[in-house]
């Protein structure tokens, strides 16, 4: 039986139309067999499609989709699904809510902002940390960097199932083109989802970093701006000393720039809470989004 449900899409991680990263979000998708997702994401086309359900166990539920797989965890995704969820008047600002997700039950704060309908803040795991042994020759020419433009303090280091990638400078960070059939097998043979190229320096003098995110192994050459990434890249680099809190305060917060270098300008708040020891306990990341289509989806449940 074929049935129409309001579908929309939004870019998150800017107040810009056409800019940050563009996610599809199905606000009511509890009668849709999985199957029907990832058809309903490939049509999309966007780096993830959130599918709202309902839940027993959290506030809600989502599911992501790439255009070919679906995936654990979307940050900018999850974002884009809260923001549409607040314009449509079923979550409210402020709020706290839980969302069950495939990673576990993840926190959300919804709070007022001047800009948009709210900013999101979503917690994001800490995944455990641990050197790399991937070739950097091979990392070097599949991501097309010379290997004196990877950093020679930071060496990459994996993190869940991306691999964490510090760059010299923010030119040679902004203008690399990748191969990404080689990253495709770097993925295979390494088991790396995601590849995360940072660089200590932004355009704007008020960020910390930029980024840039690779993962054509799910159907995303490079995403414009990754949630997921910032939150563990901000714990990487919290816990190292390399950005430090400040003096007696066990939270450290800063933007992150992602997307700028593909036409796709997004920024991200990280927020990194220490334990008593001075050890990253909780990473959040948090954006603001704006929605750019409001419709409905042709599917067949």
């Amino acid at each position: 039986m074929t049935t129409w449900r309001t579908m929309m899409q939004v870019d998150a991680f800017t107040t810009t139309p056409f800019t940050g990263n563009a996610a599809a979000v199905v606000p009511d998708a509890d009668d849709l067999d999985p199957v029907v997702m990832q058809r309903i994401a490939r049509e999309m086309n966007v780096s993830e499609t959130a599918f709202i359900l309902g839940s027993d166990e959290a506030d809600l539920r989502i599911r992501w989709f790439s255009p070919t797989v679906e995936v654990p965890l979307c940050g900018h995704a999850t974002v884009a699904a809260c923001h549409a969820l607040v314009e449509t008047g079923r979550l409210k600002v402020p709020g706290h809510y839980t969302i069950q997700t495939a990673a576990g039950i993840l926190a959300v704060d919804l709070e007022p902002s001047d800009d948009a309908p709210c900013r999101v803040w979503l917690d994001i795991p800490i995944p455990i940390f641990q050197p790399s042994d991937v070739s950097m020759l091979a990392l070097g020419s599949a991501l097309g960097l010379d290997e004196s433009e990877f950093s020679a303090e930071l060496e990459p280091i994996r993190g869940g199932e991306y691999l964490y990638i510090a760059c010299n400078n923010l030119a040679a960070l902004l203008t690399l083109k990748p191969d990404q059939s080689a990253l495709r097998l770097l993925s295979h043979t390494q088991d790396i989802t995601g590849f995360v190229l940072y660089t200590l320096s932004g355009l704007s003098q008020e960020s910390a970093l930029h980024a840039r995110f690779f993962a054509p192994i799910i159907g995303i050459d490079e995403d414009p701006v990754t949630g997921s990434a910032h939150g563990p890249l901000g714990a990487l680099l919290v816990g190292l000393g390399i950005i430090k809190a400040p003096v007696d305060q066990r939270t450290v917060c800063y933007q992150a720039e992602q997307g700028d270098g593909i036409g796709r300008s997004g920024r991200v708040d990280v927020a990194i809470t220490l334990d008593e020891r001075g050890e990253p306990e909780r990473a959040r990341v948090g954006g603001i989004a704006v929605t750019v289509v409001r419709g409905q989806l042709r599917s067949s449940s």
